[in-house]
């Protein structure tokens, strides 16, 4: 007898294990929540792993391509200096840009362009000495062959220098350099393929007579640049 009352128990416990294992509802009883739930935690993780996957690239191609802007950003150019065209004068033999003599070509004497007292320039000069070395330099505006006369003697101390300065009557005068004062702005005209020259200034041609620059049309107009050092 009781082996009978054992065996029925043993066999109820198999069959309510059973039951429980397959999500079946137990007698007087509902189906196991575990059981029920894990289809649905197992089927919830690839979708969020699915929205990492999608969120993270685009917050890393937002950030390169900001990233990118910031690099290809244009500077600001610049501000360029403009200077006068010189090749066509030293194509031809004129000395710019050295140290050099302005003489009056063709004369058959030295008349070399010099620094007197009171800052007076005329062609008086007779000997290389501080106030007949002559500098020609790119004059600050775009035209060709636009000079600033500067004596390098009058500009080695700091700041904007001495240029010699065009008249309306003569002799020329010395003052300190202005990039934008015209009187200062010098004209080499090509005389031929000789390295002869003419000279025009903002209120003429400069003419030279007997080493004096003149006002009433008379005198050479021919002049030559020799460096300064030889």
């Amino acid at each position: 007898m009781r082996s009978f009352v054992y065996g029925a128990v043993a066999l109820l416990s198999a069959t309510a294990l059973s039951a429980c294992a397959n999500g079946a509802p137990v007698a007087g009883g509902e189906a196991s929540p575990v059981a029920a739930r894990q289809p649905a935690a197992t089927s919830a993780a690839p979708a969020e792993t699915s929205a990492e996957a999608t969120t993270e690239p685009t917050r890393a191609a937002a950030s390169k391509t900001a990233g990118s802007k910031g690099a290809t950003k244009p500077e600001p150019e610049s501000t360029k200096v403009v200077k006068s065209d010189l090749s066509a004068l030293k194509s031809l033999g004129i000395a710019v840009e050295k140290s050099v003599l302005i003489d009056v070509a063709d004369d058959g004497e030295d008349r070399w362009l010099s620094i007197g007292k009171n800052g007076v320039v005329d062609f008086t000069g007779t000997k290389r000495t501080d106030n007949t070395m002559m500098f020609l330099a790119a004059a600050p505006v775009a035209g060709k062959n636009r000079v600033v006369i500067k004596p390098p003697f009058y500009n080695e101390d700091l700041g904007g220098g001495y240029c010699v300065a065009d008249t309306k009557g003569a002799p020329l005068k010395l003052e300190e350099c202005e990039n934008d004062r015209r009187q200062q702005v010098f004209e080499l005209v090509p005389a031929g393929d000789s390295g002869q020259f003419e000279l025009h200034g903002m209120y003429g041609v400069i003419r030279v007579d007997n080493g004096k620059i003149t006002t009433n049309g008379a005198g050479r107009v021919g002049l030559q640049t020799i460096v300064y050092a030889q």
